[in-house]
């Protein structure tokens, strides 16, 4: 009798205390910040993600696109949010230079990459000259050539100042020696509708961005950067083959808020492991010209790092040679 009062006084004091118990992570929805307009390359890999870590977390996720301040507002909002795992960015890599570059406008940072954890890589892109329909250079050769030939004539889009195709672009300049004119926009998207209508003379953009528009004969690829040759398209010449010896990627990876518990964070990288993994994801991403790349924990980390050191160093090149101009 005794064990039976004893058993039911404890069974009412864990309905007491259960109200003010942590629940498993996670018993509600989780956003996924995309810091960009829709139809970019992060917003894209975002909605090929949802599902599958939707199916792998066991819970509903949100993509929020959060634009504005080539991608401070968005970053802030996680960087700041509470460290519990329900926030979590999807972004470009480039987004390392936004405390930078408020440092070099003698401006206080929205955030600090600190505030920041690496959870994994999703996709490291091919990248390669993307140029309109109608362009009047039809080789890689034959552009390079005109830009040598009048300096600060030809102009090439980007998805924002100091964004990772500006940054990607500026560093080509230096390699190629050549002198373009720089016109942002705002995000992936209207930077290709405005390279279809001819705003600008080209654009280095990852595949993904790209290969819908070419593929319906709206823009060409000129050449591809790095060594590996593409497959879709194939036969793409290379820029090292034009005498530019350029490398570059676009890659798109996953942040949650530092101080995040570890608990926590492990479940969310096992359960991005599981989405990255997954089929239907890979089929997604590979049909709009994309390609999985996953990479986590220390190799990530470690890229991370050596990437951020060197988009500061061309965040300060590009502040002291270049004059801001927007895009009419």
């Amino acid at each position: 009798m005794k064990t039976t009062l004893w058993a039911a006084a404890f069974a009412a004091l864990s309905l007491v205390a259960a109200p003010g118990a942590r629940a498993e992570y996670p018993d509600r929805p989780i956003n996924l910040i995309v810091p960009f307009p829709p139809g970019g390359t992060a917003d894209n890999m975002a909605r090929a993600l949802q599902p599958a870590l939707q199916r792998a977390l066991k819970q509903t996720v949100v993509v929020i696109n959060r634009p504005g301040a080539g991608g401070a507002i968005g970053v802030s909002q996680v960087a700041n949010a509470p460290a519990d795992g329900y926030t979590i960015l999807c972004s470009l890599l480039s987004v390392a230079s936004l405390p930078e570059q408020a440092v070099v406008n003698k401006q206080k940072p929205p955030f600090t990459l600190e505030q920041l954890t690496p959870v994994a890589m999703l996709s490291a892109e091919p990248v390669a000259m993307v140029v309109p329909e109608a362009s009047p250079y039809k080789t890689f050769p034959e552009l390079i050539a005109a830009a040598k030939a009048r300096p600060d004539a030809l102009t090439y889009g980007s998805t924002g100042f100091f964004g990772e195709v500006h940054v990607r672009t500026a560093a080509f300049a230096d390699t190629a020696h050549i002198k373009v004119r720089h016109i942002p926009y705002q995000g992936g998207g209207p930077l290709v509708t405005a390279l279809v209508a001819g705003e600008v003379d080209f654009a280095l953009l990852s595949r993904s961005l790209s290969l819908t528009q070419v593929k319906a004969g709206r823009l060409k690829y000129l050449a591809t950067a790095g060594d590996e040759p593409w497959t879709d398209p194939a036969g793409l010449p290379r820029m090292k083959d034009g005498g530019v010896d350029f490398d570059s990627v676009a890659g798109t990876a996953l942040f949650i808020s530092s101080g995040t518990p570890e608990a926590v964070e492990r479940k969310i990288r096992q359960a991005v492991e599981a989405a990255a993994g997954d089929p239907e994801f890979k089929k997604i991403v590979s049909s709009a010209g994309g390609e999985v790349k996953y990479s986590a924990g220390h190799k990530f980390a470690a890229f991370w790092a050596s990437y951020v050191k060197s988009i500061a160093a061309i965040t300060h090149r590009i502040a002291a040679t270049e004059t801001r101009e927007v895009a009419k």
